[in-house]
């Protein structure tokens, strides 16, 4: 005959490991959607500015296609700005 407080042990112990592994696997469902979801919202995100990115560049050239002198002068105005600003934080080194 076995002990009473034994199988009393025995039963928490076994329904306490029960509830210990269906927690477990109720938060790595979570955990598992979760990152699912977040992969899409990711991928979401990242596919836009892609396509966000192209439509600029595509009007940036447009706009350099049809105004050709003024695109010579973006750059270049961009080009010294971009040199006067490296030559000044290289220079406070």
């Amino acid at each position: 005959m076995a002990n009473p407080t034994s199988d009393s042990f025995n039963k928490i112990n076994g329904a306490a490991q029960d509830f210990k592994n269906r927690a477990q696997q109720s938060a790595e469902g979570a955990l598992d959607r979760f990152s699912h979801e977040a992969g899409e919202r990711i991928g979401a995100v990242a596919s836009q500015l892609s396509s966000s990115a192209t439509e600029y560049v595509e009007e940036g050239r447009k706009f350099v296609k049809d105004n050709p002198e003024k695109g010579i002068a973006i750059a270049a105005g961009v080009g010294a700005v971009l040199g006067t600003l490296l030559t000044l934080a290289f220079r406070r080194k």
